[in-house]
């Protein structure tokens, strides 16, 4: 085969991309990392509660075209996460281990997609240190067990990515061979199937999912467009791809905004604009460097090694291919980290989707096996770190958590402290006779069992989580003591994930009183939902009273105080009712 010109002249590393399947270790490690206790902890509030009842009353209405929440429209994103939780329920049933199964599978995706990944751009070390690097993460570990959309999110852009970059990589095999066809059909197939995962990210979290492929191959078309040969290939593939995203999302938005009065407005200006202009943000601010302090914690035991990722060494040595792919990577990690930096909305998971990139990029930095892995390799004492992290996280976050949320620590958690300081001691003292290699082995261990600990620990301290904490407890409590005739009224802030555990008691038919808490927020956010609930909303406490004077058993479930509180103003009603 010819040589094409430029930049395709220098192999791309491939002595071991073509070895047999990775060991059937790695998988069965990857899915005790995402399964282990997945079930074990109860919903936390709110987030976790919010998804999963939108997703239950899907099931229970019938209703999958709009997401509804406490039976009215929900439409603060696209629906394909809820769908995901809901078929999950349909097939296991309403409880903790269906409702994040659908999570760990996502992490599992994006795991294997970033395992892809290093392996065609370093060979078959690389890819398994991609997974193990990811995976170990602290960030990427929390959030493939909180039931939010944001490892869905991370998983389809990681195969966005991965097949633009690989329907990239067609372009330059159908240059160096025009006679045939093949390649031409590959970037096709590779091509679509990018644009097929950027519409279901888009179908997840709106316009990100769309944003970070683009930036990634319009990166690039910048830097290497003027060598593309078949321009008109690489035209057709955009426009045909463009066609099969509109396929794929507008159907859902054109129904959506046909059937709900505003739903337009509210996803566009009050969601994603909103969002970018901080005009719709609560309790979700934080400086210009937030997610660097967020990207230290989160990547984790790994983060260390980031101050030695880009070196021009390094960048001289790769083939042309593993160069478009370092490229494309670094974009990927960049161009997120520096949006969200930038704007006026800071959640520590909405960086997640750059750590499938950055752990292929440490994989190959560090791991591969070609010239440039040894180009100014960071000193012993950074792995050392590495490998002692995960041992620090298991001293640091049971002393913490106790303090920050006011409980007190489980003795479980005291005798993981102490195990975790005698362990950390010996390693200190052994650690530095290990090699590289060993520190990084040492590490992955080390990370997935203190990720292990921590998620066994949580089940003791999730009713001590303030407004984080399970509302399971009021859940169960409220099935018991609810008898035919009862009224319910919510009062104070509305129990986000009570439904879920409450129902039948909660239902369609049955819905409660709600009062004493914000109209401008959840569920009354979006327009018309006020009006929607009618008379079940208690404009003040006067209506309350009156309520609860009525001679029929009334159940408050009241936040911040408001049994205090009303029982000192009605000291009366709650002594005979």
């Amino acid at each position: 085969m010819p040589a094409s010109p430029g930049r395709c002249q220098k192999p791309l590393m491939t002595s071991n991309v073509d070895s047999p399947r990775q060991p059937w270790w790695l998988l069965a490690l990857t899915l005790f990392t995402f399964l282990f206790l997945l079930g074990s902890r109860s919903l936390n509030e709110p987030d976790e509660g919010r998804y999963a009842e939108i997703a239950r009353e899907m099931i229970e209405t019938g209703d999958w075209l709009v997401p509804h929440f406490w039976y009215v429209p929900h439409l603060d994103k696209p629906p394909l996460t809820y769908w995901a939780v809901a078929v999950s329920i349909l097939a296991f049933g309403e409880n903790e281990w269906a409702v994040r199964l659908p999570l760990a599978l996502s992490g599992l995706s994006g795991v294997w997609a970033c395992c892809l990944f290093g392996r065609e751009l370093g060979g078959r070390r690389v890819g398994l240190w991609s997974a193990l690097i990811l995976q170990s993460s602290l960030l990427y570990f929390v959030m493939a067990r909180m039931l939010t959309s944001d490892i869905f999110l991370a998983q389809f852009i990681a195969w966005a990515v991965y097949f633009f970059w690989q329907s990239w990589r067609r372009l330059d095999h159908a240059a160096a061979a025009p006679e045939s066809k093949r390649n031409g059909k590959r970037f096709f197939g590779w091509h679509l199937a990018g644009w097929t995962a950027v519409a279901l990210g888009f179908l997840t979290k709106g316009p990100i999912a769309l944003a970070v492929p683009l930036v990634c191959l319009a990166a690039l078309l910048i830097c290497r467009g003027r060598e593309v040969q078949s321009r008109k290939a690489l035209a057709g593939g955009l426009m045909a791809g463009l066609a099969l995203f509109a396929v794929l999302v507008a159907p859902w938005f054109t129904t959506v905004f046909h059937r709900v009065p505003g739903a337009s407005d509210f996803m566009i200006y009050g969601q994603a604009v909103g969002h970018v202009l901080g005009t719709t943000i609560r309790n979700r601010r934080g400086s210009l460097f937030y997610f660097f302090g967020i990207l230290g914690i989160g990547l984790l035991p790994w983060a260390w090694l980031l101050c030695w990722l880009w070196r021009r060494a390094h960048w001289r040595s790769l083939a042309a291919a593993q160069k478009d792919g370092w490229l494309v990577l670094s974009v990927w990690a960049v161009f997120p980290f520096c949006l969200f930096s930038l704007t006026r909305a800071k959640l520590p998971a909405y960086i997640l989707p750059i750590f499938p990139a950055l752990s292929v990029m440490v994989a190959l930095r560090f791991f591969g096996t070609g010239a440039g892995s040894n180009a100014t390799q960071p000193p012993g004492w950074t792995w050392r770190l590495c490998m002692m992290s995960p041992l620090v996280l298991m001293v640091v976050i049971p002393v913490l958590v106790p303090s920050i949320f006011h409980v007190a620590e489980p003795a479980s958690l005291k005798l993981q402290v102490a195990v975790a300081a005698v362990a950390l001691a010996l390693l200190g003292w052994r650690g530095r006779r290990f090699s590289r290699s060993q520190c990084a082995a040492f590490g992955v261990v080390l990370a997935l069992l203190s990720l292990q600990f921590m998620a066994a620990g949580m089940p003791l301290l999730e009713t001590s989580l303030k407004s984080n904490q399970t509302i399971k407890p009021l859940g169960l409590a409220l099935r018991e003591s609810w008898r035919p005739g009862d009224t319910l009224v919510c009062w104070g802030r509305l129990p986000q994930g009570l439904p879920f555990y409450a129902h039948p008691v909660l239902s369609v038919t049955r819905r409660p009183y709600l009062g004493g808490m914000p109209f401008d927020q959840v569920p009354f956010e979006f327009p018309g939902n006020r009006e929607r609930f009618g008379g079940l909303v208690l404009p003040d406490e006067h209506a309350l009273v009156q309520l609860l004077s009525e001679n029929k058993r009334v159940l408050v479930v009241g936040f911040s105080g408001s049994l205090n509180h009303f029982q000192q103003v009605t000291q009366e009603l709650f002594s005979n009712h």
